[in-house]
């Protein structure tokens, strides 16, 4: 497991209706009793909660658009969740989204499952203990990231971890035309 450096909970002055264009989804495909949030644990992470896991693995944002409005709103990374899962052993389904660092998504990502895990402290929906989130857009092979708490000088602090598996071994040959 890691440590997540000390969470910063910043304010967030953007609509559901600019984070769902952003997101090319529809503004009801936010969930409406929940709330968003921009919370850096290393990353300033928007954090979206969405109505249900078809809802989350059907987002498909335009990587040009997207990278456009992470920029102008300081935002690194945008962690879309949902409580519904594939496996009953896990507990939340993400999706990570970073064109600002030149790729749509990201499979695994232990920073913006941290900024959720804060999230989800601060908003009651966590105890603290061993938590499984899948990640990605497949339903049937999600990546799994596991969090955690431990207490560090008076305060809960979430750390993140998680197991890989090799899918694809080989090498990259470059050559000029």
């Amino acid at each position: 497991y890691i440590t997540t450096p000390h969470p910063q909970l910043n304010s967030l002055n953007l609509s559901k209706r600019e984070i769902a264009d952003a997101l090319n989804i529809k503004p009801e495909d936010i969930h409406h009793d929940s709330d968003l949030a921009l919370i850096n644990a290393g990353l300033n992470t928007l954090i979206v909660p969405i109505n249900d896991l078809h809802s989350c693995l059907s987002i498909l944002p335009d990587q040009a658009g997207l990278k456009f409005f992470c920029l102008n709103n300081n935002i690194d990374i945008v962690l879309v969740f949902t409580g519904e899962v594939a496996d009953k052993n896990n507990q939340y389904r993400t999706r990570v989204f970073a064109p600002k660092y030149g790729y749509l998504e990201d499979p695994a990502t232990g920073s913006g499952n941290s900024a959720l895990g804060y999230y989800l402290l601060n908003k009651g929906m966590w105890n603290g203990g061993r938590l499984n989130i899948e990640q990605n857009n497949s339903y049937d092979s999600p990546n799994i990231v596991k969090l955690n708490t431990i207490n560090k000088q008076g305060e809960a602090r979430v750390i993140f971890g998680g197991a890989a598996t090799v899918k694809i071994d080989g090498c990259y040959l470059m050559g000029s035309a």
